[in-house]
């Protein structure tokens, strides 16, 4: 079986109980998506990216660490998740809820649509959910794909030296 893990805004992978949950199942393919849509709203910045990428970078280290590339795309959330479900015969995706409204709900409720039409099962996983997994087996064929700059998501560079570190 594979496993999609759709890293969200918890972006770390010890004691991450939707990437545990994968790893019990089958093959791993760990994703994260730069959404133009989330990047574009009032209160996200250049700074916010920057500290997003600094994130990115470490959890790719860290899940290279254990054999699982990081896979980053940009696009809309529906779109890409249904390329790779289809590229890579993903029978379940997993993640974190998100709690709160606006965009993010927004959005939570389009993938939810587009699971079920599609006979998907998608997982969303308190924090707390699950220990640790003990094995790790990635996806295989997937190109990582590059982290995108401030631009490509219609930010402007904001630099900010005092700012916190991602």
């Amino acid at each position: 079986m594979n496993v999609l893990v759709w890293f969200k805004r918890d972006l770390r992978v010890e004691d991450h109980p939707a990437l545990a949950l994968a790893a019990a199942k089958g093959r791993v393919l760990p994703v994260y998506i730069a959404e133009p849509g989330l990047w574009r709203q009032p209160d996200r910045s250049g700074r916010h990216w920057a500290f997003t990428t600094e994130a990115l970078c470490e959890l790719r280290e860290a899940l290279g660490r254990i054999g699982l590339p990081l896979v980053l795309r940009v696009g809309e959330a529906v779109q890409v998740l249904e390329r790779l479900v289809r590229l890579h015969d993903i029978s379940e995706i997993v993640s974190h809820t998100e709690a709160g409204c606006g965009w993010s709900a927004a959005r939570n409720a389009r993938v939810a649509e587009w699971a079920r039409a599609a006979g998907l099962r998608w997982s969303e996983l308190l924090p707390e959910a699950e220990g640790p997994a003990t094995e790790w087996r990635a996806v295989e064929g997937v190109e990582p794909g590059p982290i995108p700059p401030a631009r490509a998501l219609g930010l402007a560079e904001d630099p900010c030296p005092h700012r916190q570190q991602g």
